[in-house]
């Protein structure tokens, strides 16, 4: 019975297209769904960002957010499993806050957390940036997708554009050239195999790659620019300043420019932080058991800039997230629902 009502609030999350930029018609669906439940919701504002704030002077905060990528495939279901843009990424964990809310209305339980909607967690993360300008709860849970996993940990990261000049000639005559894919290559390599890299993780390794990467050839040519965007993943202890040390004086040899866009230090929690006891209780009641490490960018990383201890968990799988066979089990959502209802009852009773 659950999981048909989950299917049902998920696929209407679906139905509404919420690129970021977009996410109002979601926020209206969402505010309707609320109100008829008896849920005051408060709306917060800068002119551009638009969150949903429901209990917002409670100290434990689920956060989750509104958009997803630009919509590449859409909503169908088979049996259990729902398909579509956002359905992991993360309309799912959207669904079980819903349900949860739904639920604690039918069985007469109080709301003992706070619920804050955000916008443009894909693009910029100025949601969550707007949200903790106004307010500072003590503990989150930020809403993605972790296979059912507690992340209390999380990963590090740079992102740098970057341009890799070469010198054309033509393309039968390579050794009157220098090709910069060639180059581009070989700087990534270069990078590869820093010491940092070469490190294992308890809950992932670090990582650097190419995620983008445009040559110029327009005939028989050797190509003689790239531009491009690298991305690299750090293990929560490693400082992200010791990284770029190493990383400039390779891009400074190998690129006409570039540019770091995202820079951030990752972290890892104690497990004696009080929202780790919390989930830890609900992982007992629910039948969870798996602590693990978020290695994308969240909303988290700004709530813990600010102070808030938090914790990554969600139905939902980050590997096919983005991808054109992104799908969740309502089962999971249903499993999440329950979670979240466990640690809004504990909480309530500490």
């Amino acid at each position: 019975m659950k999981a048909e009502r989950a299917k049902e609030i998920l696929i209407n999350l679906l139905k509404i297209p919420s690129p970021s930029g977009r996410e109002d018609r979601l926020a209206l669906h969402i505010m309707e769904f609320l109100h008829k439940l008896g849920y005051d919701v408060h709306i917060e504002s800068d002119g551009e960002i638009i969150n949903l704030i429901v209990n917002p002077d409670a100290e434990l905060f689920y956060e989750v957010h509104m958009d997803t990528i630009d919509i590449r495939v859409q909503p169908f279901i088979r049996g259990n499993i729902v398909y579509g843009t956002g359905a992991s990424d993360v309309k799912g964990g959207l669904a079980s806050i819903l349900l949860m809310l739904e639920s604690l209305k039918k069985e007469g339980k109080d709301l003992n957390v706070g619920i804050v909607f955000v916008s443009d967690e894909e693009k910029g993360g100025r949601g969550s940036a707007l949200f903790m300008e106004r307010y500072r709860p003590k503990m989150a849970i930020v809403l993605e997708p972790t296979d059912l996993e507690v992340h209390i940990a999380h990963a590090g990261n740079i992102e740098a554009y970057f341009e890799v000049d070469g010198k054309e000639a033509h393309g039968a005559c390579p050794e009157s050239g220098e090709n910069a894919i060639e180059l581009t290559y070989k700087m990534l390599d270069e990078l590869k195999a820093l010491e940092p890299f070469k490190k294992k993780g308890k809950y992932f390794d670090p990582h650097v790659g190419l995620q983008e990467l445009v040559c110029e050839n327009p005939y028989y040519l050797i190509p003689a620019l790239c531009r491009g965007r690298l991305e690299a993943r750090l293990l929560p202890e490693q400082e992200v300043e010791d990284i770029l040390d190493l990383f400039d004086p390779i891009l400074e040899e190998y690129t006409l420019r570039y540019e770091y866009t995202e820079i951030w230090d990752g972290y890892e929690l104690d497990e004696s932080e009080e929202i780790v006891q919390i989930a830890k209780r609900a992982m007992d009641l629910t039948g969870l058991d798996e602590f693990g490490g978020m290695r994308s960018w969240t909303d988290a990383i700004n709530f813990m800039y600010n102070g808030t201890k938090t914790i990554v968990f969600g139905p939902g799988n980050l590997d096919i997230s983005h991808t054109k066979n992104e799908h969740i089990d309502v089962r999971d959502v249903v499993k999440a629902s329950e979670f979240l209802t466990a640690v809004n009852d504990i909480f309530g009773k500490s």
